[in-house]
């Protein structure tokens, strides 16, 4: 008898799955970090972060071209994109009008291979300095290499 009514809930259950209305299983969960909540959204950084920044100053005269860097060394912040040696990123969300301060969410291309969402935070340190923080990350300080001259600038020049 014990072993029916078992069977008859496991039955009933399984009955209440298969007709359960589209939501009705949907759970609410409550968000922990809140990403760029009741914020104006932009998508790019602020101009404070735009430029090639280094964690060592004297790599930055050599510095050819961003993926040969070490890793972890080098970043370069450019409107809605940033790159660094082991991926490639656009934002599709930042805060707006960051003085600063600025996170933006981002979409990456990894170097090897896939991708990723990611949430990068800069601090303006000075006016030579830029702490970056990808993530949970501990925040990284960098300094000022150079600007990036648009593509359009350095044609018609």
């Amino acid at each position: 008898m014990a072993a029916g009514v078992l069977a008859l809930a496991f039955s009933s259950e399984l009955a209440g799955q298969a007709f359960a209305g589209k939501g009705d299983r949907v759970v609410s969960v409550q968000r922990r970090f809140p990403l760029l909540e009741r914020k104006v959204l932009d998508l790019r950084f602020a101009d404070f972060a735009q430029g090639i920044w280094t964690t060592d100053q004297e790599a930055c005269s050599d510095l050819r071209s961003i993926d040969r860097s070490q890793p972890g060394s080098t970043v370069a912040i450019f409107r809605g994109l940033m790159e660094t040696p082991d991926r490639i990123c656009t934002v599709y969300g930042a805060e707006q009008g960051a003085l600063e301060a600025q996170r933006a969410a981002m979409n990456c291309d990894l170097v090897a291979g896939g991708d990723a969402l990611g949430l990068l935070t800069v601090r303006r340190r000075g006016s030579q300095g830029l702490m970056v923080q990808d993530g949970e990350r501990p925040p990284e300080y960098f300094r000022f290499c150079r600007g990036i001259v648009p593509v359009t600038q350095s044609v018609s020049q």
